[in-house]
């Protein structure tokens, strides 16, 4: 398995996990989506899990700067791994690599916000050493 930063040719197999991801076809469509946008920004970033020339999974994590800490901090945007590669390490190897990644870039922090449903989610993150400490609340504008 190969870990490495997503690439504008990934865009047709990166869309149809999201699609698995949320559970829904909403990224079927061109262009209803960030992709790009995201891989282009220097404050985000991708990895891709790569098993013999597929993606089996990702990871997307965003950095940015707040008053309150000093350095800045990171935040796991999305983590996502086929089910049948699941429990043979692909999360546990792209979350080693998101957090290498906010190591290099003197992250302070690295948040994760996850929904009460995904409780198998939440005790692979208490594994690698994330604590629940709080609520994350939304609202669509």
């Amino acid at each position: 398995m190969q870990i490495r930063e997503a690439i504008l040719s990934d865009y047709k197999e990166m869309m149809s996990l999201y699609n698995d991801f949320v559970g829904e076809d909403r990224y079927s469509k061109l262009d209803n989506d960030s992709f790009s946008d995201v891989l282009n920004s220097p404050n985000n970033f991708v990895f891709v899990a790569q098993e013999q020339q597929k993606i089996v999974g990702f990871a997307t994590f965003s950095v940015r700067r707040v008053i309150r800490y000093k350095n800045p901090i990171a935040e796991l945007d999305e983590l996502y791994v086929i089910p049948e590669y699941r429990k043979r390490g692909v999360g546990k190897t792209l979350m080693e690599q998101v957090l290498k990644k906010a190591k290099e870039l003197n992250c302070y922090r690295v948040f994760i916000e996850s929904q009460y449903k995904h409780e198998i989610g939440h005790k692979f993150y208490e594994a690698l050493g994330f604590k629940n400490y709080g609520y994350h609340f939304i609202k669509d504008l």
